[in-house]
């Protein structure tokens, strides 16, 4: 009888950090239980990207954790569940190990930093379009608090990425000056790393990101 070493944890952010403390070699995937399908992305465990703080939703708020040592297994049980594969963190590049992990269509080299931004910004997107939450808008200073910066520190992070393509700003941005009260909306390059918005048709990822600028 083999033992399965996978362990899904929920409302438990206590058992998620004393895990992935002890198995830094481990592998988590990473999603929310109303959305699996569209949001699992695979990381290390050691991934900044995973790392708590303490403004992060862990395993609470609908959020949910799959942490094994072997990636194959967490791949295999995304599969069985949802039907569907996983996306493989950009930054911590689980997949360069030979791991049967489906690859996301655009590869990202973004620094830690840029990480944990577009991921907030695209977990909040993805929770209002399944209709977790009533409105989206998240603003320069909103992303700060989320990743433990202030809005002056993350402008510059916001502003290359959004020159790369991978987010909009709701309001002009000239040089590297992004406002502070500036919404920022995920771009269709960003939205196509997620699978299920990979597979949407144009007119369709169009319409998906029209319906989170109709909440302003």
């Amino acid at each position: 009888m083999t033992v399965s070493a996978m362990l899904i944890i929920i409302n438990d952010d206590a058992m998620y950090v004393s895990w992935i403390s002890r198995h830094r070699q481990g592998f988590v995937v990473d999603g929310t239980r109303k959305s699996m399908r569209k949001h699992l992305m695979l990381h290390r465990a050691r991934c900044s990207a995973i790392k708590p703080h303490k403004r992060a939703r862990l395993t609470t708020a609908g959020h949910i954790k799959a942490c094994s040592i072997d990636a194959v297994e967490l791949v295999t049980w995304a599969r069985e569940q949802t039907g569907g594969g996983v996306t493989a963190c950009g930054e911590c590049h689980p997949d360069q190990e030979g791991y049967a992990v489906d690859r996301p269509q655009t590869r990202h080299a973004l620094t830690r930093l840029g990480t944990g931004v577009l991921s907030y910004v695209l977990e909040l997107a993805v929770m209002y379009l399944d209709g977790e939450e009533p409105r989206f808008g998240p603003t320069v200073q909103d992303i700060g608090l989320s990743v433990g910066k202030t809005a002056g520190q993350i402008a510059p992070a916001i502003h290359r990425l959004i020159e790369d393509g991978y987010l909009e700003c709701g309001a002009p941005a000239a040089a590297k000056a992004v406002p502070n009260t500036a919404i920022i909306y995920p771009s269709a390059r960003s939205l196509r790393t997620i699978p299920a918005f990979g597979e949407m048709s144009p007119e369709s990822l169009d319409a998906e990101l029209k319906k989170l600028r109709s909440t302003q």
